[in-house]
This record gives structure tokens, sequence and C-alpha cells, in this order.
């Protein structure tokens, strides 16, 4: 068994210089920033690459060490400014990037060796295999899922060598990290790019009736009472989520983790005394609830509190409703009134949350007025009036009920102020790239892009007819080959699960008929109480003669390690590969035919990624590439299982967006009403040049082959006086 750490790292974000410093003067060991224009949290303002340096500085003079997460995925077109700036940070010298992109993470390896690379919790890891394939890929530092027990921790520890890193506190995601595809597929804004709008977070009720409440907004996780057996599952980091938090939530957080360190081998009377004070902190911090999250148990009952909203902050109390008025200049503005639960001061930053739509917004407490008389600063009790400029208060409609909530103390103007005197110190300093660097590994990429990239698509389009379309066809069950599929289907994706399994062994000769066909499905997670099971059926139907199998997860061919001979391995879309980068990496895996892109991509993106990915040659040209074309892919996949969850039943989210929770792959998950397809853009998809196209038809097989059929145009030989209505995703627009 590999060596426990004698301490922990302690990490913390930062997402501006006053955080920065406050981690700093708590405590923390190492921070973590974004890496500008390349990071998955949307921040006002990215630090410049001058002020990164900068920190880099100030922190290693501390003997401390600074972070940058690259962990956002990368369309093709950001391919050069990734180089760029990858270059630039060669020559800064962080102590590790943080990355998703499976493109970035080969690019990194083999282009800029210096730069030590750890393993973004986007990248899901949660087994020992997992750990142990992306180690091999060059990763130093592996940072696990949040949905993982200290039991499935720990074991993951004793059958890898990889460094262990685990968020410890802050914000938690409904869905599993990576396979979130709600905020992107319904609003061209994807979580693993840093633009989530967090539908998670708002309110949803029941069509049929019933009490609705924010059931998939999870409370904080909070880690800070398990501190000890974190040390004895052999982990070496803990980070503190935050990037987007101030500077005291950054400073108090950050302090009542050093404290808890700092006392574990203490008596035990001195210890409880000083994690006592400890979560006093974390109170100050002014967070959401908090709980365990799943470290103690993978069903945490104290998760998620449907009945409170799903903002983080102090309660200052309710407002009933916003008044529109014209201040002494005659501009238009929105005013309020509400009695404080807590004292305010002027410079505290609030959040104005609608319990109705979900919409928040965030501001700067510039004045109140009390008894109508301008103070600035005003007690518990007391009934004050603020008031913002209309633009600020346009996300809300006309009806308004919500609530008020501080979210940082005042002295953040002065705190601004300072952030913004360093950034005008550092303003005219420059970090450049290596030009020819950049250039001679575009060259070796064979990537072109604008005019010259146009080109060549036209004249690829006009070169090509469109061929009849290769479909793959999934289903959710073998009993459902009985059944009349839409199309005819070259290959036939069933999920490789114990239900599946016994089908097989009572209709052996009856599936043998389809054994060119079947290419068996393993989900995206995978536990680590998993493997043994998932192994011993993978050897089975190796032996048995079965070859083709479709991965969830990128490290799952370790699963198959040797690769027995004549072996197929196909990704999924859960593979998340967005750009021809990724797409070379994913043929760099052992046994790997083909994959599908990204389900997230618009049009343009797809048709660069494949035409750079087929110029390359070798492994790549010889990749075959699809693409998900129809079906239910899952909107939230999810841990969780909540007695207030009604399996089946259509849910209303504030924007209107139906749903409804199933149970799939061992997960919850949310599925749209409507199907996503992009069977009407068949002419736009034969131009991309891709070798095979997926119909999703495990939501059910009659119901789904009679819409596909329907968007076809095969429904009783002639086309559907009105088409099914459908969900495009990103294809015809501008993925965020």
């Amino acid at each position: 068994m590999p060596e426990q750490p004698s301490s922990f790292e302690l990490l913390a974000p930062a997402g501006s210089f006053p955080a920065f410093e406050a981690a700093l003067e708590a405590g923390a060991d190492a921070v973590y920033v974004g890496a500008p224009g390349f990071n998955a949290r949307a921040l006002s303002r990215d630090f410049t690459l001058a002020e990164i340096g900068s920190m880099i500085a100030q922190a290693h003079g501390l003997r401390r060490k600074l972070y940058i997460a690259m962990n956002s995925l990368m369309k093709e077109d950001e391919l050069p400014a990734a180089l760029e700036l990858l270059s630039c940070l060669e020559a800064l010298r962080p102590d590790a990037l943080i990355v998703q992109d499976l493109g970035l993470l080969q690019l990194i390896r083999h282009h800029f060796p210096s730069l030590p690379l750890h393993a973004s919790t986007l990248l899901s890891v949660h087994n020992s295999v997992a750990a142990a394939e992306l180690t091999k890929l060059g990763c130093s530092r592996v940072v696990l899922a949040r949905e993982m027990t200290l039991e499935e921790i720990a074991a993951v520890r004793r059958q890898t060598d990889a460094e262990l890193e685990v968020f410890v506190h802050g914000a938690m995601c409904f869905s599993y990290s990576g396979l979130c595809l709600f905020s992107s597929l319904h609003g061209g804004r994807s979580s693993l790019r840093g633009h989530c709008v967090q539908p998670c977070r708002r309110r949803y009720s029941w069509q049929n009736g019933g009490q609705g409440g924010y059931f998939f907004s999870m409370n904080d996780l909070c880690g800070i009472d398990v501190l000890p057996a974190l040390r004895q599952a052999g982990v070496r980091c803990l980070k503190i989520e935050g990037r987007l938090k101030t500077a005291h939530y950054v400073s108090c957080v950050t302090a009542a983790y050093r404290l808890a360190i700092s006392c574990m081998d203490t008596p035990e009377d001195i210890c409880c005394d000083a994690l006592k004070w400890a979560h006093q902190l974390l109170d100050e911090a002014m967070g959401r609830k908090r709980s365990s999250g799943y470290l103690l148990t993978a069903a945490p009952g104290e998760a998620v509190s449907p009945d409170q909203p799903g903002s983080s902050g102090q309660l200052l109390g309710q407002v009933a409703s916003l008044e529109q008025e014209r201040g002494p200049s005659g501009k238009s503005r929105i005013s309020f009134s509400l009695t404080l639960l807590e004292p305010l001061s002027e410079g505290d930053r609030l959040r104005l949350h609608d319990e109705a739509s979900g919409e928040r917004i965030s501001f700067t407490l510039r004045g109140l007025l009390v008894q109508g008389k301008p103070q600035k600063t005003a007690q518990a009790g007391q009934n004050v009036r603020i008031t913002l400029t209309a633009d600020r208060a346009a996300a809300f409609g006309r009806s308004f009920q919500g609530s008020l909530f501080r979210v940082d103390v005042g002295g953040r103007i002065a705190a601004e102020r300072s952030g913004r005197r360093r950034s005008k110190d550092l303003a005219g300093k420059q970090v450049l790239p290596d030009k020819k660097k950049v250039e001679r590994l575009l060259r070796t990429l064979a990537w072109s892009g604008g005019a010259e990239a146009q080109s060549q698509a036209k004249r690829s389009s006009r070169s090509r007819s469109a061929p009849e379309p290769v479909w793959w066809v999934q289903l959710s069950s073998p009993s459902e080959l009985r059944e009349r599929l839409p199309v005819q289907a070259r290959r036939i994706v069933l999920p490789l699960n114990r239900d599946s399994l016994r089908q097989l062994e009572r209709q052996a000769k009856e599936l043998r008929r389809f054994h060119e066909q079947i290419i068996w499905r393993l989900p995206p997670v995978l536990h680590e109480a998993d493997l043994v099971w998932t192994q011993e059926q993978l050897r089975r139907l190796c032996a048995a003669g079965w070859p083709r199998y479709a991965l969830g997860h990128c490290s799952q061919h370790g699963l198959f390690s040797p690769l027995p001979k004549g072996v197929e391995l196909y990704g999924q879309h859960t593979f998340n590969l967005l750009n021809s980068a990724a797409l070379s990496a994913a043929a760099a895996l052992p046994g790997l035919c083909g994959c599908l892109l990204s389900l997230e991509s618009e049009a343009t993106n797809l048709a660069a990624a494949v035409r750079h990915c087929r110029q390359r040659g070798g492994r790549e040209q010889k990749l075959q590439l699809g693409l998900y074309v129809y079906g239910r892919p899952p909107l939230f996949s999810s841990r969780m299982e909540s007695r207030h969850f009604r399996l089946g039943e259509p849910l209303l989210s504030p924007k209107q967006e139906r749903l409804a929770l199933e149970r799939q792959d061992g997960m919850t998950v949310a599925k749209t009403a409507q199907p996503f397809s992009l069977l009407h853009r068949q002419q736009d998809i034969a131009e991309l040049g891709l070798d095979f196209l997926l119909l999703d038809l495990s939501a059910g097989i009659r119901k789904e082959a009679a819409l596909v059929s329907a968007l076809l145009g095969q429904s009783g030989g002639r086309r559907a006086a009105k088409p099914p209505e459908v969900m495009t995703g990103n294809f015809s627009r501008k993925l965020l």
C-alpha cells in the first residue's frame, strides 16, 4: 500500500487579488487561479498573464505554490490561442496546470513537458483504474470526483500510486462532474467551458401537482470534521472550492481548515475547542447550508434541502415586490423594501434572488434609506429601502417575490480599489508567447484557420456526394432486438448490465445472430465496488467471442489490459471530444477504433475538428468518427437518491422546461420531455464526413422508433403533417 501523506496540502481558490492575498494570509499552502480564457469559471475578468506571473513570484517567495486551472473544454478555433497561452505559461513556470480536455493534456505532455499536470475533477475520476490511466497519460495528481465516499477514496489509494486531491469544502453540483448537459443543450452555455447558468439552483414544480422545491440544489460540502479519516484514506491535498467567491469567504474558510489541520494531533479537548472555533469561521464565511456530502455515505439524506433556496450567503430578509420609479435625474430605477434580519452596511455585497424564476443578481450596496433618510448602516429589525438602476433588475419579470442575501461584508469597495491598483501597476508588463514554436506546432497538427479553412471546407463539401448514412442504434435491452427498427443498423449498442447478461444466457443462440452488430456499452461512472464484477464480465464476454465495446469514460480501456486480440473499443459522447487535438488523444488510446464527438458542439466546430483530424493521417485517419443525432441524453446524471423524487413524473422548471427523473446505469438522471434530434439536418451532417450516426432509442423502442420514422419522413411512406417537437442543442448556434 502506498505511504500515507504526513500532512495535507491546503489548496485555496482565488478569483481576484484580494482573494489571493487572503488565502496566503489565512494559511493556504497553495492557491489555484484560472487560466485566462480557458478555465471552467466565467469570471467577470480573467487575470492577465502579467498578474499571474506576479502571483507566482509572490507565492514562491513565501514558499507556497500556485496552480493554474486550464480546465475548460477547448473548441477547434481556440487551439492557436491555447498554444500561445501554454507557451507563455511555460515561461512563467507555475507549479501545475489543472486540465480536463484530453487534447490539451496530450499537447502539454508532448510539447510542453516542463509543465506538471493535474487531472481536473471534470474528468470524473471515480475509481482506481481511472486514476492509474490518467497517471499514465502524464498526470502527477488526480482530483477525485466529489461523489466518492471515504471508503472509496481509500480503495483508490490502495490500488494506485497517483497523488490524490479531493474537494473538502464548497459548492456541490447535483450532477456528476463532467456529465451535466442541462445548461448547454437548453441554453448554449456549457458547464464544461465555465458558462453554466446553474439550472440545478432553480425551484422546480411537479406538473401533476404537489409540493415543489429546490430538488437539485445541493448544500455545500464540508469535510472539516473528517480530516483524520481523509488522512487515513491517503489524501494528499485538501481543496476548497470557490474561485467565484469573495476575499472574505476565502479568508474565513481557509483559516478554518488551517486551524482544523493544525489541531489534528492535539489532545481531544483542545481539538474539540479548535473545531468549534473553525465552525464559527465557516459560519462567518456566509456560504450555503453545510453537509458532509458523499464522504460518509453514498446516499446522504442531508445533502439537499428542497425547501430552501439555492443561494449562498446570509439571509437578510424577504422582498415582496420590486417597484419601478424615476430618480432625481429622470432615469428609471428599481426600489424595494424589507425588514432586516441582520445588520447591513454600505459596501456589503448583496444578492437578490427571485424564488419564482430562479433568477439572481448580485450588487455592491452603495447606499440605503432608513425611515426615508440616507444611512451608511442599518440594524436588525429596521425597515430599509434599497435602490438599483433599472438595468440591474432587468432579469426579473413584473412579478417578483424572493429574498435578499449578503454574500460579502463591507470593505469590498476598498478591496476592489486595492485590486485595481495592483492590476494598474502590472498593466504595462507583457508575457509574450514563442510565436515560432506555436507556428511549428500548428503545422505539426495540420491545423488551418480563417479563410484557408473555409476554402478547404467548401472544396471538400463540393467533392463529396452525400452518402447513405451508416446507422448505429442504441437500445435499452437485448429483448428489444425483436422489435422493428426505423433504420438498417450496422451496429446495435446494448447496455452491459446484469439484466442484459441474464438475457444473453437465456437467449444465447438467438443473440448470436447479431454477433457482428452488437456493441456492449459500459456506463460513464464505475465506482470502485463495480470494478471486479465489470472486469469479470468483460473477460467472459471476450472469451465467448464478443469483440466490440463502447466505453463511457476515457480511462475504461484500462479494464481490457492487456487488450485481447480482435477486440474493438469505441468512445461514447461522454468522452467530451470537442476538438481535433482531443480526437488525436482518443486515437492514441489502446484499442480505440472509433468515437462519438461531443454532444455539445456546433456544426462549424464539428466540421473543423473532423477536417483537421483527418488531415493528420496515421491513427487519426483510421479513427471512425460518429455523432449522436437522436435520443434523450441525460441533462443531469447524479448519484443522489432522494425521498422527494418522483420517478417518471413530469417536472417543470421556472422557464417551463419539462423533464422527468428516472434511474439509469445506477444513477438518477433527468431527461427532457422533448427528444434531442438532428435528423432534419442530415445534409449538413453528411458534409461533415462522419463514419456513422447514432440513434438512441433506449427511452422506449416503440415510441422512439415511431418518432424517428416521423422525423425521417418514413411514417406511412410520407412525411408527417406536423413533425414532432425536438430540441437541437447547439448544432445551429454558438456554444459558449
